[in-house]
């Protein structure tokens, strides 16, 4: 079964994905830009948030997946998209880039600090690199998807895990910091008001969930989604106008060269 990532699933929830690109944009707003690369675009909705405060700049979109790619490619016909693995495209490319973008891809791939500093060789003289990465993996919905997948019931139907590398702050400080001396780096959590218990399912289907589901017989899913909710309901209390409250830490840093 294909791991396949679905860009309609993401987009469920595009506000909430899209405003952490939108905080790390304003960041660098004003500087001098005319080349734009995006790492992890998705289906388009962090390009467009670098197209809207520097209009008048070339925007490389990269992805991993064709589906992705191909809703990006759709929505936004002035931004240019190419499917590409972001470690064989800093090997390949000779060009170069005023600011280098990444909004919650880099915590996919095997080998992110290396991948980080070959990004930061791919930056123009003046150039500025901006990064934002999850870091919830010690909030419930880590603990309790690990608890169902690795239970007696599953683990023998789910032999791959998540492939999720999460580094701590003082793993990527000491990392840009050896890039250079100018640089900042800091953690925001988003409190995002969700609907239902029924949301947060919704919200990692397209995404953390992706590598299990794929592993599991199509009539098995009801039954793992079943087990899933239960420790949904369990650590994500309803509040008092029933709804849920769905923290996200995320870890921002920015690099100049």
């Amino acid at each position: 079964m294909e791991n396949k990532w679905d860009s309609e699933k993401y987009l469920k929830f595009e506000k909430e994905r899209t405003q952490p690109a939108i905080d790390l944009i304003r960041r660098v707003e004003g500087r001098n830009v005319s080349s734009v690369l995006d790492v992890g675009c998705g289906p388009g909705n962090s390009s467009a948030v670098i197209k809207n405060i520097f209009p008048n700049a070339d925007i490389l979109g990269i992805d991993f997946s064709s589906d992705m790619i191909e809703r990006a490619r759709k929505d936004y016909t002035d931004i240019a998209f190419e499917q590409w693995d972001v470690d064989v495209f800093t090997e390949e490319t000779s060009q170069k880039f005023d600011l280098i973008f990444s909004n919650a891809c880099l915590q996919w791939l095997p080998d992110q600090f290396k991948t980080i500093k070959n990004l930061y060789k791919l930056l123009s003289d003046s150039g500025i690199m901006a990064i934002q990465i999850p870091c919830n993996f010690d909030e419930p919905i880590h603990h309790l998807i690990n608890k169902v997948v690795t239970g007696k019931k599953w683990k023998t139907v789910i032999e791959h895990q998540r492939n999720y590398v999460m580094g701590t702050v003082e793993e990527y400080f000491n990392v840009i910091s050896d890039l250079s001396e100018e640089f900042d780096i800091w953690t925001t959590t988003y409190h995002h008001v969700l609907p239902s218990h029924e949301a947060i399912w919704s919200w990692y289907e397209g995404t953390g969930l992706r590598p299990y589901l794929s592993q599991i017989d199509d009539s098995m899913k009801d039954e793992f989604k079943k087990d899933i909710m239960e420790e949904i309901r369990e650590n994500y209390p309803l509040q008092k106008n029933n709804k849920v409250i769905f923290n996200f830490p995320r870890l921002f840093f920015i690099v100049e060269k």
